[in-house]
C-alpha cells in the first residue's frame, strides 16, 4: 500500500512539473535586456522591436518592461518597474517604447513568445534629433 501512494505521489509530482514547464514555453521570455543605462540630458531610450520570421496565421506577443534605479552606496536597486500589456503583432509589424532620463538609470527589457522577434535599442537625443548609441539584439 505504502509503494503504491510513493508511486502516485511520484507520479503527480511528474505531471505537475511537466504542466508548469509546458506553461513556461508558452509564455514569454525575455529576448532583449539593455542593462542600465545613464541617460545624459535630453536623452530617451527607445526600444523597437519587429516581427522578423513570421508566416501565414503566426503572431509574435511582446511585451515592454522598463525599470528605473536608484543608488545606495555602490549598490543600485530598482526603484520602480513598469511592464506593458500584451501586444500583438502580425508579419510586417513593430512596436517602440520610449523611456525617457529621469535622471536616474534605467533598463529595457523585451518579452516574447518568439525567439525571432528582431529588438533594436537607440539611445536617441531629443534636442539635436541625433542617434547617441545604436544595440541590435540578435535572435537565437
Amino acid at each position: 500500500m505504502r509503494t503504491r501512494v510513493k508511486l502516485l505521489v511520484a507520479a503527480l509530482f511528474n505531471i505537475m512539473l511537466l504542466s508548469v514547464a509546458a506553461q513556461a514555453q508558452a509564455g514569454m521570455k525575455p529576448v532583449a535586456d539593455t542593462g542600465m543605462l545613464t541617460l545624459g540630458p535630453n536623452q530617451v531610450l527607445r526600444l523597437t522591436v519587429a516581427t522578423g520570421d513570421v508566416t501565414g496565421d503566426d503572431v509574435v506577443r511582446v511585451r515592454f518592461r522598463q525599470m528605473e534605479y536608484m543608488e545606495q552606496g555602490n549598490i543600485y536597486r530598482i526603484a520602480s518597474s513598469n511592464m506593458g500589456g500584451p501586444l500583438t503583432l502580425t508579419s510586417g509589424e513593430a512596436a517602440s517604447i520610449d523611456i525617457p532620463n529621469s535622471g536616474s538609470p534605467v533598463r529595457g527589457v523585451v518579452l516574447s513568445n518568439s525567439r525571432s522577434a528582431k529588438v533594436v535599442a537607440i539611445v536617441f537625443d531629443t534636442s539635436t534629433q541625433r542617434v547617441v548609441a545604436i544595440c541590435t539584439f540578435i535572435p537565437d
